[in-house]
């Protein structure tokens, strides 16, 4: 074990997050190396060795069914069928790692959260955050509900009982808005570009940013209304879903913050979270172009640096 890793942080991955989906259209702004690169940077830095990072299991199809219906769970066992529900190209010869990207993945978001919460302290998966899948549908490049999966999994194991999800992908947390919509117990809160659902619950925010916000514009919106939603929820998890599409270079966001406001966006929910004693996992979630990685190795190597005990 690295001499260099922050002891109150734990990192989930392995190589079979990678796998090339590159073609033309939509999906080339995906950058499919992304979490290697983190990881590799991480490493590069000295802030971390492989041997630090934990190779969670796969998602299982009991733990799929926990959110996910029969007839979708089969659906997406067919690597054409899986392809043309993430807008892949479905002629292209796709074998079973399209499938197995994401249930590796899936998994890691369930075991940062068993972590998190077994340890009191922060867990990270280098992916994840797929956060438009639905029980019955995929949307938006996201085939799993994988943090609705990791939250039913814990609360049906008796470890935990509320639940917050902090969504700061640039785009609306629809599916598990939707997927927890009639439980006051898992508050959805989304700071986004644009509706993807309306609900009527009183533990969900949906928080609208003006286009091309920046800077400014963006942190005043998270400051002004994330930490109300802490002083009346007291969950025992959080959930931070943190999408790198808000930056500036980012290829399918038209938002404008810099390099150094998402950093301080991050610092920002790790701290407030950290003063509260409120255990966090933390996912990928969406960042498009070929310098999305670098808001992660930012954030990542903050907390195993400083971050994990020092607050924002």
């Amino acid at each position: 074990m690295s001499t260099h890793r922050h002891a109150n942080v734990h990192l989930f991955y392995r190589d079979e997050y990678v796998y090339d989906a590159l073609e033309e259209g939509l999906r080339h702004t995906f950058d499919v190396e992304r979490p290697r690169r983190v990881r590799n940077a991480l490493v590069g830095a000295g802030l971390v060795s492989s041997a630090d990072f934990v190779a969670a299991p796969a998602v299982s199809d009991a733990q799929l069914a926990l959110v996910h219906t029969s007839d979708y769970i089969a659906a997406i066992k067919h690597p054409q069928t899986l392809a043309r529900y993430l807008l892949l190209d479905p002629a292209h010869p796709w074998d079973h790692r399209l499938l197995e990207s994401l249930l590796y993945a899936s998994g890691g978001t369930i075991a940062a959260a068993r972590m998190a919460l077994a340890e009191h302290t922060i867990a990270v998966n280098f992916g994840g955050g797929f956060h438009h899948a639905q029980a019955d549908k995929a949307e938006g490049f996201c085939a799993i509900a994988d943090v609705a999966i990791a939250v039913r999994q814990l609360r049906g194991d008796g470890e935990l009982e509320r639940v917050l999800i902090v969504d700061l992908d640039y785009h609306h947390g629809n599916g598990n808005a939707l997927i927890f919509a009639g439980d006051e117990n898992v508050f959805t809160y989304s700071l986004h570009n644009a509706p993807w659902c309306f609900l009527e619950k009183r533990n969900n925010a949906d928080v609208m940013l003006p286009a091309r916000a920046d800077d400014t514009e963006y942190l005043g919106a998270l400051r002004d209304t994330l930490p109300p939603v802490l002083q009346r929820f007291r969950p025992d998890l959080a959930v931070y879903l943190a999408g790198a599409d808000p930056f500036v270079e980012d290829t399918l966001g038209d938002a404008r913050v810099s390099e150094q406001g998402m950093l301080e966006r991050d610092r920002f929910v790790t701290g407030l979270l950290h003063e509260r004693g409120i255990p966090m996992a933390v996912v990928m979630a969406g960042g498009y172009g070929p310098s999305s990685w670098k808001i992660y190795r930012n954030y990542f190597g903050w907390l195993l640096s400083a971050g994990a005990g020092g607050g924002a």
